[in-house]
């Protein structure tokens, strides 16, 4: 059993990079079955997020890792310098970490934890988790919780929409007056307009492709509501654009915007991608009085805040580092379960061999008397077999395990591919 996380986040990729490998909520059944059929996976979850793609898989053994990477080719090209492979224990201090939200841009974020939830729910509903990825998520899921309970370390985050109003006065300086246009009806999207309205932003527009969606976040922010094709105008209108859809594509190109600019006389616009792919084309910066800002832009705002931050992570650091311990010790046990089903399947073996060889030579006894024969050399098993068996377990939790339940082996004769058949 090989416990893996291939991946690439916020830290080693830049977004034209954690762009081509995103997976959106609708891909994500297509792609965990994609992940599934593969013999050597047995397990799999796919966290997709704005700043991260990860694949956690349960394999046969390290090669089997080669699969993963054809996966990841399968979705985007010239990703592999940028990937990051944490195996065993580092998998499970990897995603802790990422459930408490210490290794998000935006340190001690809340969204994180819902999206690690919404990732293991998919890949349940999938069938893809079983015993290992079962426990892992919802171990991460408790130890995000206890990371927000027993430290500060969302206690005034900042988040993107923070960020967001940080770049725009930037731009504008105040933002009181200034109209929000909201591209795409996500919780990213409400989020940063909220930022933005409470820094005194007075109207928001919203436009998304199913306009029920747009009304009903409209509502929420006490604004109105545009079908999609009123795109072009509502731009002409707006001074902030935040841009946050689930499109593959971008929604807004260069040439769109070039006519909007003339119908606002150049009047200056802020715009904020913060989607995974990007909503607007990239050369639309290159446009004068236009103000473009992807995900990444957000860095120099979110290290200001890691580093206020750093005692309250240190302390999350010791909480992931208690879990991922326990975690690991119960994961340590699972290797010693194939060997003792096999142990005991063997010596069952013995005492039915033994059986049969010997049974021919008690004819004289009553059927009673021979169940009474059998029941014995059962309890004998059981006896003999006891303190072995207690022994494995103890074995499994210590760092020369695999070193002891290979002397088992050895000592009783099971061959190595009994195990692996119990796997």
């Amino acid at each position: 059993m090989h416990l893996v996380v291939i991946g690439l986040n916020h830290k080693t990729a830049p977004v034209a990079v954690r762009e081509s490998l995103a997976v959106s909520e609708e891909e994500l059944p297509n792609a965990l079955e994609s992940l599934c059929a593969c013999p050597s996976i047995s397990e799999c979850c796919i966290l997709s997020t704005c700043n991260r793609t990860e694949v956690y898989a349960v394999t046969s053994k390290h090669e089997d890792e080669e699969t993963i990477l054809d996966f990841m080719s399968s979705l985007g090209e010239n990703f592999e310098p940028y990937i990051y492979r944490h195996r065993g224990h580092k998998t499970v201090e990897h995603l802790f970490s990422v459930a408490s939200g210490i290794d998000s841009m935006m340190v001690g974020e809340n969204q994180i934890i819902s999206q690690v939830k919404n990732a293991f729910s998919a890949a349940c509903d999938c069938d893809s988790t079983k015993t290992v990825l079962n426990a892992l998520f919802q171990q991460a899921l408790s130890v995000g919780k206890r990371a927000r309970t027993e430290t500060d370390i969302s206690h005034g985050a900042f988040s993107v929409g923070y960020a967001a109003v940080e770049l725009a006065r930037l731009v504008f300086g105040e933002l009181s007056g200034r109209t929000i246009l909201i591209i795409g009806a996500g919780k990213m999207g409400e989020l940063t307009a909220k930022h933005m309205q409470a820094a005194g932003a007075a109207s928001v527009i919203v436009a998304n492709r199913t306009l029920s969606k747009a009304e009903k976040l409209a509502e929420a922010l006490n604004g109105r509501a545009v079908p999609f094709e009123s795109l072009p105008a509502a731009m002409v209108q707006a001074d902030i654009v935040i841009s946050s859809t689930g499109a593959t594509k971008p929604v807004v190109s260069r040439d769109e915007v070039t006519k909007i600019m003339r119908k606002r006389r150049e009047r200056p616009i802020f715009m904020i991608d913060i989607a995974v792919p990007r909503d607007i084309e990239p050369s639309v910066a290159e446009l004068d009085n236009v103000y473009l800002y992807d995900i990444d832009d957000l860095q120099s705002i979110v290290q200001e805040s890691a580093n206020e931050r750093q005692k309250e992570t240190e302390k999350v650091m010791e909480i992931v580092a208690e879990e991922t311990s326990k975690f690991s010790a119960w994961m340590k046990t699972l290797e010693a379960v194939p060997l003792i089903k096999s142990l005991r399947q063997h010596l069952d073996d013995l005492k039915e061999a033994e059986w049969q060889r010997s049974s021919s030579k008690l004819t004289h006894l009553s059927e009673k008397d021979k169940e009474a024969v059998r029941m014995m050399m059962q309890s004998l098993v059981n006896k003999i077999s006891h303190n072995p068996l207690v022994k494995m377990k103890e074995y499994s939790s210590c760092a020369d395990g695999c070193e002891k339940l290979d002397i088992v082996r050895e000592l009783f004769g099971i061959e190595l591919d009994e195990t692996e058949d119990g796997e």
